[in-house]
């Protein structure tokens, strides 16, 4: 099935939320693996998986209507949220727009609010990854009133305006319009082929922002890496040309990167690479070519929107085909976005099957999104006038961008199930039921070790059996249980209640 798939894409820490200080951090440091053994790991060796949510507090959009708010402001109460319900990563969205406003000049006082949030997250064992974000490539391209545009242009996010060279090409988009077509309109093309042709070196320039921001984030221990690029679309010329100059740019990037750590004397991250977004809506397989670097601590990190924006597969016809892609790159799987679903009562049967093929191939993932303001470009209309009240993700916001109180539960309680965070040895099968709280767990170890493990408190105190089990303990996290089982050998852990 993998390969079918594989061939179809070519040609078409421990983390555990708690609030007790007597709950130590484990070692933090996280690697990756490529090969035969491909996947996340600890310094005790041990497999690991993320799951968690966007972040998307401290990004920079365009704003159509000034009194609407983009997004919700960044508040430490949403990560002590995330960690009642198991969170152990978040995906944090960061804009270059903000980081490098003028050419050459790195905005500290955005850099303090990205270590800020760095920081808060280490209280609850969060995890980090920073995602130079970017949506139709800048804020800064967008329509007017006298372009009279059948279809007009939101601005959304990404790059400054001294990098956004558009040579005065139309901002409207294709008939399509809405979120889907923004990446249709010729001056988001324009721009993007200006990059991949590195047009005034705007991506050497690219690069150099990422250098910098390592350079102050790169010490943090839980700050498991970067993402290099939201959603790269396309230019003017055919794929594989682009694919190649996508490849060039991830390698001439992880480098900078390399040489950054370096120079501040700091472990290495691991790189996390995309797809385009031009995949989930249209099937056009942009990628890098597998052997784009000879780096071993990356991870093959899409997006996945099938049975949301996108019907072309379904959601586990998509997995499989993600998951074969990996194992093309030899690299793990992180899904760095997926959801963006319609009615939480019925699509929460959607994110169900998603789990359980995530569960099935012990992938890390982080959902879309955490919460979604009213004037978000993806809520908002062009003109400003129309908006969503009360959009909701995981929480919900009222019109000025404030926490109701309310949230999300359908898909909460898939997200927080029952999950092993750090395992010893090699998995080969987990099942977690987000309804009853149960889970299994088996892996295959050559000698003894500690698991680690997640579960949600609200099913009552965990009871756990099976084989080869040595011994347990519980401690009492943030309305859950963090459990760390000594095992032995091929093992099987039970969790009841």
């Amino acid at each position: 099935m993998r390969s079918k798939f594989y061939l179809l894409a070519f040609f078409s820490l421990l983390l555990i939320s708690c609030e007790k200080e007597n709950v130590a951090l484990p070692e933090t440091l996280l690697y990756a693996k490529r090969g035969e053994n491909a996947g996340i790991y600890d310094q005790q060796g041990r497999f690991v998986i993320l799951r968690g949510v966007n972040y998307n507090a401290l990004g920079d959009y365009w704003q159509a209507n000034p009194a609407v708010p983009t997004n919700k402001q960044y508040d430490e109460e949403d990560l002590k949220l995330m960690a009642s319900y198991g969170v152990n990563c978040i995906r944090l969205l960061f804009s270059w727009s903000k980081l490098e406003p003028v050419r050459g000049q790195y905005n500290q006082e955005y850099i303090s609010q990205l270590k800020t949030v760095i920081e808060a997250a280490a209280k609850y064992n969060i995890y980090v990854m920073l995602d130079m974000h970017q949506d139709a490539f800048s804020k800064f391209i967008f329509s007017t009133a006298d372009e009279n545009c059948q279809n007009p242009l939101n601005g959304w996010d990404g790059a400054p305006d001294w990098a956004v060279i558009t040579d005065n090409q139309p901002t409207c988009m294709s008939s399509t319009g809405g979120v889907g077509g923004r990446e249709s309109s010729r001056a988001v093309v324009h721009a993007w082929q200006n990059f991949w042709n590195n047009k005034n070196g705007i991506q050497d320039a690219c690069v150099l922002a990422w250098k910098a921001l390592v350079k102050e984030t790169a010490q943090y221990a839980n700050v498991v890496g970067y993402d290099l690029l939201n959603e790269p679309s396309l230019g003017y010329e055919p794929i594989n040309i682009e694919s190649d100059k996508l490849s060039k740019f991830y390698r001439k990037t992880i480098n900078a990167i390399r040489v950054a750590e370096q120079e501040v004397n700091v472990f290495k991250h691991i790189m996390f690479f995309e797809m385009s977004v031009s995949w989930n809506g249209q099937g056009i397989p942009f990628i890098p070519a597998p052997e784009f670097t000879e780096d071993d601590n990356i991870v093959f990190a899409p997006h996945h929107y099938f049975e949301s924006i996108s019907y072309l597969l379904t959601i586990e016809q998509g997995l499989e085909l993600l998951y074969g892609l990996s194992d093309a790159y030899k690299t793990a799987t992180f899904i760095g976005e997926f959801g963006f679903f319609g009615n939480p009562a019925v699509d929460v049967e959607k994110y169900k099957r998603f789990a359980q093929k995530e569960d099935a191939n012990f992938s890390s993932s982080t959902w879309w999104q955490w919460a979604q303001a009213p004037g978000d470009p993806h809520a908002i209309s062009w003109d400003g006038t129309q908006f969503e009240n009360t959009s909701m993700h995981l929480i919900e916001l009222d019109k000025n961008g404030n926490f109701t109180g309310n949230k999300n539960e359908f898909y909460l309680n898939v997200l927080s199930r029952s999950r092993p965070n750090a395992i010893h040895g090699k998995p080969t099968k987990l099942i977690s039921n987000p309804e009853s709280g149960t889970m299994e767990l088996q892996a295959k170890a050559s000698e003894p070790g500690t698991t680690i493990l997640w579960i949600p408190g609200k099913f009552g105190r965990p009871v756990i059996s099976g084989v080869n089990i040595l011994s347990s303990t519980q401690i009492d996290a943030h309305t859950g249980y963090l459990i760390t089982v000594n095992v032995k050998e091929n093992y099987t852990i039970k969790i009841n209640f």
